[in-house]
C-alpha cells in the first residue's frame, strides 16, 4: 500500500499528449445505373449526367464543417461505396482525395 499525503489522491503520472484513436472515412456515392427494388441504401438511379462537383463540394464542406472536432486524429483508410461509385468519373475521385489529403494527415500502412 502506498501512503498518500494528507489522505488525498496518488498521484497520476504526467501525461504528455492525449492519443486520439485513427479515423476511418466512408464517402456515399448515391448513384446508380438503376434503383434496384430491394435496395434499401440511400441511391438514386443516374441521369444523363451526374453533379460530380456540386457533390464532392458538398462533401468537403460536410468535412470541412467538422475539422475542428478531428483534431490531430489521422485518416488510415477511405472506403467508397453508396449506389455504384465507378460511376464517378477518375478526375472527380482524384480532386475528393487530393483536397482530402490536404485537410487531413493521411496514414497508409503497407499491406
Amino acid at each position: 500500500m502506498t501512503a498518500v499525503p494528507n489522505g488525498g489522491a496518488p498521484e497520476l503520472p504526467a501525461v504528455s499528449r492525449l492519443e486520439l484513436p485513427p479515423l476511418a472515412a466512408y464517402v456515399h456515392i448515391p448513384w446508380c445505373v438503376r434503383k434496384c427494388p430491394y435496395c434499401d441504401f440511400n441511391s438514386h438511379a443516374a441521369g444523363a449526367s451526374l453533379p460530380e462537383d456540386a457533390y464532392v463540394d458538398a462533401l468537403l464542406a460536410d468535412l470541412d464543417a467538422d475539422l475542428e472536432q478531428i483534431q490531430t486524429r489521422r485518416l488510415t483508410s477511405i472506403f467508397f461505396g453508396g449506389g455504384t461509385p465507378s460511376l464517378f468519373s477518375p478526375a472527380a475521385i482524384v480532386g475528393l482525395l487530393t483536397a482530402v489529403r490536404a485537410r487531413l494527415p493521411l496514414e497508409l500502412n503497407d499491406v
